[in-house]
């Protein structure tokens, strides 16, 4: 049962090909998309190994990042990880714009979705602050006039136009959108590239105005195009805006509930245990009861041992820069993060 919940928010830095096979379509290499929507989508397994791997050159603590993000592959079936990270949604997706260079476009699906994520991390939603005015296919909500064409009173996004729609609630949702996304220059004027469409418009968007990029492959030996190794890759476009939420429970170290249970209340009443007495009620050969006492000490002593502190370590992702995606030579999937954590703690 996980007690505590934090949102995980990723500003691409650069485009991003997280990606989901070979394809039978005109793109030999999709990027990942939801089944039931084909919206674009960050896949938990590859995010969570990413932070798991820059945790471990932060902490430089292989014990502490075993018993947060679960132990070694060899190791798997000793106890499980006490976090959950899902699958990173969309949340503001960048089109061009005649006026305005770029607009981040929304639509009320998305948006309807975000609040009830935002719930399920006990943050209270002010349905004032995320109200959605209803739209149609040939309007779009807008904050002010920078992406507005004014003499005709439309907004042009990619190739298409549409009905420029103003409406309190949108600067509203811009202000409050604000805080949960990671800060630039860009971002903090959010009001200025906002734009909500309808559901069908935004699933037309995040599905035919995408990056598509034509590769070769270099023959090692020759130094040379290597024959019959042309290949297109999609890309989710930079300046695109995702969120995941990450769930906290209490760390298994492999040892039996009550024992855990004493050794926490211990914990918050500041009580140092006796550790002799701990390991006598362990179970198993004296190494292997050895090795479970150095976990439970150093998880004790380094700020790790309850849930509180498993979220407070999390932290050091406020402000990261990660790289999703297997691209790292040529500098894709960089993504800026930022831990937004509701209850303070």
């Amino acid at each position: 049962m996980y007690k505590k919940a934090a949102l995980l928010t990723f500003y691409a830095e650069t485009p991003i090909h997280m990606g989901s096979g070979h394809s039978v379509s005109y793109v030999d290499l999709p990027i990942q998309r939801e089944r039931h929507t084909s919206f674009p989508v960050l896949w938990a397994s590859g995010i969570k190994g990413v932070i798991r791997n820059l945790a471990l050159r932060k902490w430089n603590d292989k014990d502490k990042v075993n018993t947060i993000f679960g132990p070694d592959s060899e190791d798997a079936s000793d106890f499980a990880s006490c976090i959950s990270i899902t699958d990173a949604k969309i949340l503001l997706y960048p089109v061009r714009s005649v006026k305005g260079v770029f607009a981040w476009i929304t639509c009320p699906f998305v948006l309807k979705r975000f609040k009830e994520d935002l719930k399920a991390i006990d943050f209270k939603v002010n349905d004032q602050e995320m109200q959605i005015p209803p739209i149609s296919d040939n309007e779009v909500f807008i904050v002010n006039d920078n992406l507005k064409i004014q003499e005709k009173n439309i907004v042009a996004l990619e190739e298409f136009l549409f009905e420029a729609k103003g409406d309190e609630q949108v600067r509203n949702l811009a202000e409050k959108l604000k805080e949960f996304i990671p800060n630039n220059d860009l971002t903090n004027g959010l009001e200025n590239h906002l734009a909500i469409v309808s559901d069908n418009v935004f699933k037309d968007f995040v599905n035919y105005a995408v990056e598509i990029r034509t590769r070769i492959r270099i023959d090692q030996a020759k130094g040379t195009v290597k024959e019959g190794a042309l290949f297109s890759e999609e890309l989710v476009p930079s300046e695109s805006v995702f969120y995941s939420l990450v769930f906290i429970t209490d760390p298994l170290f492999g040892i039996e509930m009550d024992l855990y249970s004493e050794l926490k209340f211990k914990k918050e009443k500041k009580e140092k245990p006796d550790w002799d007495a701990v390991k006598n009620r362990l179970k198993g050969s004296e190494d292997a009861k050895k090795k479970v006492l150095e976990k439970l000490k150093n998880a004790w002593e380094n700020g790790y041992f309850v849930d509180d502190e498993i979220k407070n370590s999390l932290k050091f992702l406020d402000n990261s820069l990660l790289q999703l995606g297997g691209d790292e030579t040529i500098g894709k999937g960089l993504v800026k993060v930022k831990f937004y954590s509701p209850q303070g703690g």
